[in-house]
């Protein structure tokens, strides 16, 4: 008997869907008026954020810059450089500080009499 063809050792883990190159994910189609927002909205961002092709990462930049403003604005107010009622014009939501009330322990208010 003559052997049917060469034998190789057989190849594991090259089988099976999973090692499959997954096919890209299309990139959402967007209405005019979508693009012309994202647009405008990329026009109101600082350079290097607005560089950002990606729609989500574009609309990221600008949830993270608007939390940087709202921040700056609350800092000002705190230090004095911009009045209180500056905090009305801040997004809703952010608008209410969450400052912690301290209390002293009242044995630390017994030692100092």
């Amino acid at each position: 008997m003559q052997p049917k063809g060469k034998l190789t050792p057989r190849k594991i883990g090259i089988q099976g869907p999973s090692i499959r190159k997954r096919e890209s994910s299309k990139r959402p189609e967007f209405s005019e008026d979508e693009k012309a927002e994202l647009k405008r909205l990329s026009t109101m961002l600082p350079p290097r954020a607005a560089k950002e092709q990606d729609p989500a990462q574009l609309v990221l930049n600008a949830a993270n810059y608007i939390q940087q403003l709202v921040a700056t604005v609350r800092a000002r107010v705190q230090n004095g450089t911009l009045p209180v009622e500056a905090l009305a014009a801040l997004p809703p939501g952010t608008a209410a500080p969450s400052f912690r009330v301290t209390r002293k322990k009242r044995r630390s208010i017994e030692k100092q009499r």
